[in-house]
């Protein structure tokens, strides 16, 4: 498991059992309860959805950046290869000028 998914997971069971000791040990009535519990819980989901949009937002600039390298290191190799290509030829043509002229 990701450290990224160990956070949330974190996060995720430490508001269960702070839900549950508040419950447990709240003064309020009922209704009111549940009502801060319902707020909290909406706010920690909404914290939770930030959080991975966020990674979610990284892992997406990551590939981009890796397709970009990718591209750019085909290109440079594409460019090489021409020239070794044309380097070549341009070998070869030189050899039969001189073997045709001896």
């Amino acid at each position: 498991m990701s450290n990224n998914a160990k956070i949330i997971v974190g996060i995720a069971a430490a508001a269960a059992v702070g839900a549950a000791i508040g419950l447990i040990f709240a003064p309020e009535k009922g209704s009111d309860l549940r009502k801060i519990v319902k707020k909290n819980a909406n706010n920690w989901a909404d914290e939770l959805l930030s959080m991975v949009q966020e990674r979610g937002n990284q892992a997406k600039a990551l590939v981009e950046d890796a397709e970009s390298r990718a591209k750019s290191w085909k290109n440079k190799a594409k460019d090489e290869f021409e020239q070794i290509a044309d380097n070549t030829v341009s070998t070869v043509k030189s050899a039969q000028r001189d073997v045709a002229g001896a």
